[in-house]
């Protein structure tokens, strides 16, 4: 019961932290939570909670596509796109996926990714402090860098050709950008120009 008391305040605290616009339907169903947890309908109560997360994490995901580079001059961009992992089951407090396809003039894909709490996130810091664990793990072709004001991540996939830069931004924030061939390097690196990392962070932590 305490577990579930907790979550209650944990996704108040959320719902302040993001600023939710549309605050009705979430405080509604914090609300209904805890009065079905008062009432001993924990069933109730669980569902509510998860009611109101997934308001909230719509709220942050909306606050993350404003955060978005515009496409840098002659390039194009796709729609963004975008995932809540608590809507598929992944964990009550589930990371949130959101990624854009951006288009330069050569007619290639550089795809910008922001992924909160992404386990890849831990994986990349442990390369970083062992580059002996990455070589053990098949991981190849990576490079400590900086980038977009954090340490950073470069990585050319021979096989594939392909070429991929992570940004481990603040503590929980994931910020990738993958090219399709290498000569996607110099593109990726102008995409890097035009984005502000810290405002992903800011909205996810």
């Amino acid at each position: 019961m305490r577990t579930t008391a907790c979550a209650i305040l944990a996704v108040s605290v959320l719902l302040l932290a993001a600023g939710f616009a549309g605050a009705d339907e979430v405080t509604d169903a914090i609300g209904q939570a805890s009065a079905a947890y008062s009432g001993g309908d924990y069933k109730e109560a669980s569902t509510q909670l998860q009611t109101a997360l997934i308001g909230v994490n719509q709220q942050l995901i909306d606050l993350l596509l404003e955060q978005f580079p515009d496409p840098p001059s002659g390039w194009t961009a796709d729609e963004p796109e975008s995932m809540d992992a608590s809507m598929i089951g992944a964990s009550f407090f589930a990371g949130l996926v959101v990624s854009r396809d951006y288009h330069p003039p050569s007619g290639s894909t550089v795809e910008l990714t922001v992924a909160a709490n992404s386990p890849m996130l831990a994986m990349l810091r442990s390369f970083i402090g062992n580059p002996m664990l990455a070589a053990m793990t098949g991981q190849s072709g990576m490079k400590k860098i900086s980038a977009c004001g954090f340490d950073a991540i470069e990585q050319a996939d021979e096989e594939s050709g392909s070429f991929d830069l992570h940004v481990l931004a603040g503590n929980a924030t994931l910020v990738s950008y993958s090219g399709q061939t290498a000569d996607d390097m110099p593109h990726i690196h102008t995409l890097v120009g035009g984005t502000d990392c810290q405002g992903f962070v800011d909205v996810v932590e």
